[in-house]
């Protein structure tokens, strides 16, 4: 499993290296710099270039040693130039070394007091890199560093950032119109979470991690951001047993549907029967002619509109006494009497069964629902913003990451929000999603992650764990499908139909 660190758990990882473990300073920034520039030179030769020429921007912090010692380890790939803005008397000593260093063996270093003292020939360059501020910047950018930044605004060469991108908030993805785009972003021991977020992926390219020699492991206890992979994923997915039945493996009651909107229920109850579970039971008022034979269909009393009439409560009631997960949401309408029933049936099983809210089902997430950590609620942007407000009138926040950390307390539950990236928390941990594509953007889609999520909780996952490893399921198998078919023809039922592929990887 794969971490991502806040610039602040970034600093006390630092801080821990160099007092608890007694690793200088000065060697985490040399190794840091040794291992960004190997990828530096594996990039640079994959494009085919020879004796490129380099400039690299260094501010007087850290970040700006980081770049200065860069500079010394690519003297010898190829022809190298440095610029560097800010005061000597703040450097660090590891900075302040790097600097001399830099002087002694003879590299062009150019100190700008202004713009007007930066040589524009220097942009000749094949490759420029950005070690200005680091993961302490943001992006109210000023000074010098903007200026340069607006001119960099138009270099067409290669652009690699050292650690974050200048202008980027590493923390929450807000950047400057003149944030430094990278085509390349090298960060050190762990990507950070603004890398991610808002404006984050535009502005750091491709991603890549520079070892600065101590293990992950003292990050534990300083990092609540995990990013799942196939092994992590392998793990929690539960074993079937070889003596086994479909009782086993879990029932699932999929609450779904109207006349109108009999396809999203069948997507989800078809993905739940797809991702293991043992039995799918689809209460309804109406089923669509894809559903598949493995799913039993529960027909219940419609109202005229055909969504689903609160007479039937008694009836679905009975079916989740029994089951081991439930699904509500998808296709339901926004019929009042529906979403009126929908409330009562979370306040009554919130306490003792596995839930997952969804599309729909999500406009009963009012004051007067009770939730807990059994219930997942999997609002895109749109549907998050709407259950804010009905609580508070006054949303204006755009940072996504605070708002589902802070939301999943208020609510008491596990919220999984479906944007870029996708994010589940219980409000103390976090699973970030990176992974999917564009092709999954369509109608349908969302349908097929709840079946999933609820078919990996009929199986005993719990519902932080189970939303995740849905959601990275979900995700990768949009990016197989993407890889086969293409972006713009992928639909939520060719998600169904490679489901199977991705489970089957994940096998043991």
């Amino acid at each position: 499993m794969r971490i991502i660190l806040t610039p602040n758990q970034m600093r006390q990882i630092d801080s821990r290296a160099i007092n608890e473990f007694s690793v200088p300073g000065s060697i985490l920034m040399e190794n840091a710099a040794l291992n960004s520039s190997k990828i530096i030179t594996n990039i640079l030769a994959k494009l085919g270039f020879e004796n490129p020429k380099i400039l690299v921007f260094c501010g007087s912090g850290n970040n700006g040693g980081d770049g200065f010692a860069i500079a010394r380890q690519l003297m010898s790939f190829g022809s190298v130039k440095i610029c560097w803005i800010g005061d000597e008397s703040k450097m660090s000593e590891e900075t302040k070394q790097n600097f001399n260093i830099c002087k002694k063996l003879g590299i062009s270093i150019q100190h700008l007091d202004s713009i007007e003292n930066f040589d524009k020939m220097d942009l000749d360059s094949d490759c420029v890199i950005d070690a200005l501020i680091g993961v302490g910047g943001s992006e109210n950018i000023k000074g010098l560093a903007l200026e340069i930044l607006k001119i960099m605004k138009n270099y067409n060469g290669l652009k690699i950032a050292i650690d974050v991108p200048t202008g980027l908030n590493s923390e929450n993805g807000f950047a400057s119109e003149y944030t430094f785009k990278a085509d390349y972003t090298i960060t050190m021991f762990a990507p950070k979470t603004g890398m991610f977020l808002n404006k984050g992926f535009d502005s750091c390219g491709k991603i890549k991690i520079a070892n600065l020699g101590v293990p992950l492991s003292i990050a534990e206890g300083y990092t609540d951001n995990y990013i799942l992979d196939y092994e992590s994923a392998r793990n929690l997915l539960p074993q079937r047993k070889k003596i086994s039945s479909k009782f086993d493996y879990g029932k699932v009651v999929v609450l779904a549907g109207s006349k109108q909107y009999p396809g999203a229920a069948a997507l989800t109850a078809n993905a739940a029967i797809k991702s293991g579970a043992g039995l799918i039971y689809l209460l309804s008022t109406s089923f669509h002619s894809h559903l598949l034979p493995e799913v039993i269909p529960v027909e219940l009393e419609s109202q005229n509109d055909g969504t689903i009439s609160k007479k039937s409560q008694t009836k679905i009631e009975e079916y989740i006494e029994k089951a081991d997960s439930v699904i509500i949401g998808p296709g339901l309408s926004n019929n009042k009497e529906t979403i009126s029933l929908v409330g009562d049936l979370i306040n009554h099983f919130s306490g003792n069964k596995k839930i997952v809210l969804d599309a729909d089902g999500l406009r009963a997430v009012t004051p007067k629902l009770k939730l807990t950590e059994n219930v997942i609620i999997t609002p895109h942007k749109g549907e998050f913003k709407r259950v804010i407000n009905n609580f508070d009138n006054e949303f204006t926040n755009e940072n996504y990451y605070e708002l589902i950390k802070e939301w999943s307390k208020k609510l008491n539950c596990i919220i999984h929000l479906k944007w870029v990236p996708s994010i589940t928390t219980n409000g103390k941990n976090f699973y970030w999603n990176i992974y999917g594509n564009p092709g999954m953007a369509s109608g349908g889609s969302g349908d097929v992650l709840s079946g999933i999520i609820g078919g990996l909780l009929a199986q005993g996952l719990d519902t932080l764990e189970g939303a995740a490893l849905g959601s990275f399921i979900h995700s990768k198998t949009g990016d197989f499908a993407q890889k086969l078919i293409g972006t713009n023809a992928l639909s939520a039922s060719d998600l169904l139909a490679y489901l199977p592929y991705i489970f089957k990887r994940l096998e043991r």
